[in-house]
C-alpha cells in the first residue's frame, strides 16, 4: 500500500510510505525534475520488496508528487 500522509502528521521533505504489513515499510523521498526518488528508510522489508516499491513509486512519481503537493503545497526540499 502506497500512502501519502497529510498534515499535521507528516512533514517535509516530500516522501511516501510503502507498506507490505505493519512490520514491513519503506519510506521513499520523492524527487523532482532534476532528481529521481530515493529510498530514505527501510523497516523490516526484504530487498526485493524494496525494489518493487521503488519501481512503483518511480512509475507513478508524477501522480504521487501531485498528491503530496495537494496536501502540503509545493515543496522543493531534496
Amino acid at each position: 500500500m502506497v500512502r501519502v500522509h497529510g498534515p499535521p502528521r507528516e512533514h517535509p521533505p516530500p516522501h511516501v510510505h510503502v507498506e507490505l504489513s505493519r512490520r514491513e515499510l519503506v519510506i521513499i523521498r520523492l524527487g523532482n525534475e532534476h532528481h529521481p526518488p530515493i529510498v530514505w528508510a527501510v523497516y523490516g522489508m526484504k530487498t526485493r520488496d524494496v525494489l518493487k516499491a521503488y519501481r512503483i513509486v518511480k512509475r507513478e512519481h508524477e501522480r504521487i508528487r501531485q498528491a503530496w503537493e495537494a496536501l502540503h503545497g509545493q515543496d522543493d526540499h531534496l
